[in-house]
C-alpha cells in the first residue's frame, strides 16, 4: 500500500519545467510515451498544457474566418505551427531561437498593421478592432516560452472569443464560443496540472466548474439590469449581402427562388391577411435602360416617418369613409442585409425615429442592417396613391430606351389599338395573349442576350416574376402608360408551431405598378396570368405542385429538386431553432425583462430586481459550497464513525490521546489501552493523563470495554461480518453494540 501511494505521488507531481521544455523545442519522454492500447481520447486529456495552448488558439481563431480577412487567419495557422515543439527543435542554440522569434513577432506585426489598413482602409471600426485584437493574440504566440506568457495568451483568448458576438449573436456563434472557452477551460486546467501525464481529473475537473457556473448563469440572465449599450459602432467592412438588390434584370431573382433562406419573419397583433394580399413591398424601379431596373434618383427625399407626411394623410383622406379600416398592426423580424431599406405590406408606414419612407412607400433605415433588425410596422390599404400624377412622375414612368425591342413596342401598340385605347382592356389583353401563346413559369430561364424583352416574349416565353414584370411595364409603358416595377417578396408560409410567419428567399418577387386615371397606382402582378398558384398558395405550394418540373427537365432537374426539399426541410428546422434564440435569449431586453419579472415574481422596481438579484446570487453561491463541501468533507464507514466521536471525546482531554489520521483504528484502540494499563499501576496521587480518563471508573472495566470495541470493530470491518450489507439485521445488532460501548466509555 505504501509503494502505491508513493507511485501515485510522482506520478501527479507537478513539474514545473514541462511547459518551459516543451516552449523551448524540447522532448519529454514521459509526455510523449502513452500506451499503444490506450483510448485516443484518455491520450486527447493527457496531453501537456503546451499542445492544449495550440489547441485552444486554432479554435479560437477559426471561427473569425468567416468574417476576418483570409490573409490574417493564414498568418495565425502559420504562427500556430511554428510553435510546435518539433519546429522549435530546429532552433538548437536557445539565443538564436529567441532571436528567430522575436523578429518574426516584430515583422508579422507591423506588416500585419499594414494589411490591415490596407483591407480596410481606416483606422475605426469594429472589424477592424476586432481584427487589431486577434493580430496582437496572433503576435503574442511568438514569444511563448513562460507560463506567464500562457496565461496572458489565455486569458486574451477569451476576448477575442466574445468578440465574436459583436458581429453576430446566433446559435451557431453561440456554439463556437461555447466549445472555444471549454477549450480554454482545458488549457488552464492543464498548465496548473502539468505533472499530471495519465490526465486523471482533468474532465471532472471542468464539469465541476461548468455545472457550478450554470446556476449562476441562469440567475444572471434573469435578474441582471438590461442596459441598453453606451456606445455603437458600424461595420467598416462588407459582408456577403442577402435580400432583394438594388436592381433588377431578368434572371437574378431566379436564383434567389431556388434558396430556402430565411429573409424575415413576421408576428401579426390581430388577423393575417389573406395569401394573396401578402406584398412585401421594397424598392420600386423606375429606371429602364433596356436591359436593368434601377431606382430613380428623382423620387422625393425621405421623410421622417415619426410624424405622418401630409402627402400620405392626403392619400388616406381620398379613400371613401365607408371602406375605410383601422390600420394592421404588425412587426417584422428582418435577417441581417447590409442594405438600408426595409420591407412591409403596402403600404407601410413605421413610427419609429431611426426608420423613413419615400414618395414610394420603401421603409428605410437609417444605417445599414448588419444585425438582426426588429420593427414595428402599421399597414394602411386600401389607399389612392398619387390619383393626380405630377409631370415629372409620369415622365419618369414612361421613359423607355429610344431603341431596342422593336417586336414588343409593335405589339404594345396592336394590342393597345385593338383595346380602344382603354388602359383596362389593354392590361386584359395582355393578359388574354399570355395565357394563349404558352408562356410558362420556370426557376431556371433560359439566358437572354440584348434585347432582352423581344426574346423572352417571342422566343423563349419561360420565365421567372421578374422576366413577366418587366416584359409587362415595357409593353405598358410602349402604350403610353405610366408604369414602374416593384421588387419585394410575396406570400411566406407559418413557422412550424404556426404562431409566426416566414418568409423566405424563395419568396422574392416582382410586381407591377400601373398608374389609372382616377385611381391612382394599383397594383398588377402579372405573373398571376401564367402562374396564379404562385400568387395564391406562395412559392413554396407551387414547386411542391410542379415537382421537378421547375428545375428544368431530365435527370438533373430531379436531382435539384430532391436537393431542394432536403435543405428546405433542414433549414426549417435551423430557423426554428434560431427564431427562438434570437426571441427568447438574444432579444431578451429591458422591456421583455420587466414583462418577465413582474410576470413570475411580481417585481415593480429596480430595487427590487437588484435584491432578488443578490439573493439568488447569495443563495447560488452558497449551494455550491455547501455541495463541494459536501463532496470533499470525511466519509466514514459505520463502523469507524462511532470510533471516531470517541476520539473527539478523548482530545477534549487529553489530545495527546486521540487519534491521528495516519494511525489505525484498532491500533490507536490498544494504544489507549496500553497508556490505561501504565496508569494503573502507578500512584495514584500521580495522575498522569490517562488517569484523567479514568478518575470516575475502574481502569479495569475500561479496558475490558476497549476489548470488546476492539472485538466488534474486527468483525464489522474484517470479519465475516464485512461481507454483509450494511442494513443486514446481525450487522446492525453489532454495530449498535460498539455505539452503546463506545459511549459508555470514558
Amino acid at each position: 500500500m505504501t509503494n502505491f501511494q508513493n507511485y501515485s505521488a510522482n506520478e501527479t507531481e507537478i513539474n514545473p519545467a514541462n511547459f518551459a521544455q516543451l516552449a523551448l523545442g524540447q522532448h519529454i519522454t514521459s509526455h510523449t510515451e502513452q500506451a499503444s492500447d490506450a483510448k485516443w481520447t484518455r491520450k486527447l486529456f493527457a496531453l501537456p498544457a503546451y499542445y492544449w495552448v495550440l489547441i485552444a488558439q486554432v479554435i479560437v481563431i477559426l471561427p473569425h474566418a468567416a468574417h476576418l480577412p483570409l490573409w490574417l487567419i493564414g498568418f495565425a495557422l502559420v504562427s500556430i505551427i511554428a510553435q510546435l515543439p518539433r519546429i522549435k527543435a530546429k532552433f538548437k542554440k536557445l539565443t538564436h531561437l529567441k532571436r528567430v522569434y522575436q523578429s518574426m513577432q516584430m515583422l508579422g506585426f507591423l506588416l500585419g498593421l499594414v494589411g490591415l489598413w490596407v483591407t480596410y482602409n481606416t483606422a475605426f471600426g469594429l472589424d477592424m478592432g476586432v481584427a487589431f485584437l486577434v493580430l496582437c493574440l496572433i503576435s503574442k504566440l511568438w514569444e511563448l516560452y513562460k507560463r506567464r506568457d500562457v496565461y496572458v495568451v489565455l486569458n486574451l483568448s477569451l476576448f477575442v472569443l466574445a468578440s465574436l458576438f459583436l458581429m453576430d449573436q446566433g446559435i451557431v456563434t453561440t456554439l463556437e464560443v461555447i466549445i472555444g472557452a471549454v477549450i480554454v477551460l482545458l488549457a488552464f486546467i492543464a498548465l496548473n496540472d502539468d505533472g499530471n501525464t495519465r490526465g486523471d481529473g482533468r474532465l471532472r475537473t471542468l464539469g465541476v466548474l461548468g455545472i457550478g457556473a450554470l446556476p449562476l448563469l441562469v440567475v444572471l440572465f434573469l435578474f441582471f439590469p438590461r442596459l441598453p449599450p453606451l456606445w455603437s459602432v458600424q461595420l467598416s467592412g462588407q459582408q456577403a449581402s442577402t435580400g432583394v438588390s438594388d436592381s433588377m434584370s431578368p434572371g437574378d431573382f431566379a436564383n434567389l427562388g431556388q434558396s430556402t433562406e430565411l429573409a424575415f419573419r413576421v408576428e401579426f397583433a390581430v388577423k393575417r391577411p389573406p395569401q394573396q394580399q401578402l406584398y412585401w413591398r421594397g424598392l420600386v424601379f423606375s429606371n429602364f435602360d433596356g436591359v436593368t431596373w434601377r431606382p430613380s434618383p428623382q423620387q422625393r427625399e425621405w421623410q421622417p416617418a415619426p410624424q405622418m407626411p401630409n402627402w400620405i394623410a392626403n392619400a388616406l383622406a381620398t379613400v371613401p369613409d365607408e371602406v375605410k379600416i383601422t390600420p394592421n398592426r404588425y412587426q417584422i423580424i428582418l435577417e441581417p442585409t447590409q442594405q438600408n431599406w426595409l420591407f412591409g405590406l403596402d403600404y407601410p408606414f413605421a413610427q419609429q425615429q431611426d426608420i423613413s419612407i419615400t414618395s414610394n412607400f420603401t421603409l428605410r433605415k437609417d444605417q445599414p442592417v448588419t444585425q438582426q433588425l426588429r420593427y414595428d410596422v402599421l399597414q394602411f390599404a386600401p389607399m389612392r396613391i398619387d390619383p393626380v400624377l405630377s409631370e415629372a412622375s409620369r415622365r419618369l414612368n414612361l421613359a423607355l430606351p429610344s431603341s431596342g425591342n422593336p417586336q414588343a413596342r409593335l405589339l404594345a401598340q396592336q394590342l393597345f389599338a385593338q383595346s380602344g385605347s382603354d388602359p383596362v382592356r389593354y392590361i386584359q389583353a395582355i393578359e388574354r395573349w399570355i395565357n394563349q401563346t404558352n408562356f410558362r413559369y420556370t426557376l431556371s430561364p433560359p439566358r437572354l442576350n440584348t434585347n432582352r424583352i423581344d426574346e423572352f416574349l417571342f422566343d423563349t416565353r419561360a420565365g421567372f416574376c421578374e422576366h413577366y414584370s418587366s416584359s409587362f411595364t415595357f409593353m405598358l409603358r410602349a402604350a403610353g402608360i405610366p408604369a414602374r416595377v416593384v421588387a419585394g417578396y410575396q406570400g411566406g408560409e407559418p413557422s412550424r408551431n404556426g404562431n409566426v410567419w416566414e418568409v423566405r428567399q424563395m419568396d422574392a418577387h416582382a410586381w407591377t405598378e400601373v398608374w389609372l386615371d382616377g385611381q391612382g397606382w394599383v397594383r398588377v402582378d402579372p405573373t398571376a396570368f401564367v402562374a396564379p398558384e404562385r400568387v395564391e398558395q406562395g412559392m413554396d405550394a407551387l414547386t411542391q405542385a410542379r415537382g421537378a418540373a421547375m428545375f428544368g427537365e431530365g435527370a438533373g432537374a430531379q436531382i435539384s429538386y430532391q436537393q431542394y426539399q432536403m435543405l428546405q426541410t433542414l433549414r426549417r428546422l435551423s430557423d426554428q431553432a434560431s427564431y427562438y434564440w434570437q426571441k427568447d435569449v438574444v432579444g431578451y431586453d429591458q422591456d421583455k425583462q420587466a414583462d418577465s419579472l413582474l410576470k413570475w415574481f411580481n417585481i415593480r422596481s429596480i430595487m427590487q430586481q437588484i435584491t432578488w438579484l443578490a439573493v439568488s446570487a447569495i443563495s447560488v453561491m452558497a449551494m455550491l459550497v455547501f455541495v463541494i463541501w459536501q463532496r470533499r468533507r470525511k466519509r466514514w464507514h459505520p463502523a469507524d464513525l462511532p470510533l471516531a466521536q470517541l476520539s473527539k471525546r478523548i482530545a477534549k482531554a487529553d489530545k495527546s490521546l486521540a487519534r491521528s489520521e495516519s494511525e489505525g483504528q484498532l491500533a490507536w484502540l490498544a494504544r489507549l489501552a496500553s497508556a490505561i494499563d501504565d496508569d494503573s499501576g502507578q500512584n495514584s496521587s500521580k495522575h498522569n493523563n490517562a488517569s484523567k480518563l479514568t478518575a470516575s471508573g475502574d481502569s479495569k472495566v475500561v479496558q475490558v470495554k476497549i476489548e470488546q470495541i476492539q472485538q466488534h470493530y474486527r468483525k464489522l470491518r474484517y470479519g465475516r461480518l464485512s461481507t454483509l450489507t450494511t442494513s443486514d439485521s446481525e450487522y446492525q445488532t453489532v454495530l449498535k453494540q460498539l455505539k452503546k460501548e463506545t459511549s459508555e466509555l470514558f
